[in-house]
């Protein structure tokens, strides 16, 4: 079972996931109650579960806006001097889900992870401590299509 999504996380207020709707167009975002309190966005094409219909032209612009997030964290975020967002790829194509990702705070990239260990490495900056065994609940099949109550038209 495939499962991609990109997304950006961060202890903050609904100002952030207003700004972020403005700079990444249709990006999914919401707050945040559990494992951390916060919001966290994702590229629209969070999780590939929707729409059920493959539609390449959407496809393209859904990799473009999650692209895009990546390269233009660091500098968006000095919008926000006192925050720390994490950027967290998740991408499954079989059994074993790869991580990677990194820190930003003001400008200045603080780390970045892959391989093993990574996405518990990266929920620390949320102050997320996470066993070996345990999953991200963010990182749940269609998480950012439910509970829309955050999601503007």
């Amino acid at each position: 079972m495939t499962y991609r999504c990109t997304a950006i996380f961060a202890k903050g207020d609904t100002s952030i996931l207003e700004a972020a709707r403005r700079k990444w167009k249709g990006c999914l975002a919401r707050s945040i109650d559990k494992p951390f309190q916060g919001v966290g966005f994702a590229d629209p094409g969070a999780d590939r579960c929707y729409p059920l219909v493959f539609n390449s032209a959407q496809e393209e612009e859904h990799e473009r806006i999650a692209k895009s997030m990546k390269d233009e964290l660091p500098v968006w975020s000095k919008k926000f001097p006192n925050t720390v967002f994490v950027l967290i790829s998740a991408d499954r194509t079989s059994g074993a889900c790869e991580f990677t990702g990194f820190a930003v705070s003001n400008g200045k990239i603080i780390c970045k992870h892959s391989g093993e260990g990574t996405l518990k490495k990266l929920v620390a900056y949320l102050d997320v401590t996470l066993t070996n065994e345990q999953n991200f609940e963010p990182f749940t099949r269609g998480y950012f299509h439910i509970c829309r109550d955050d999601r503007k038209a």
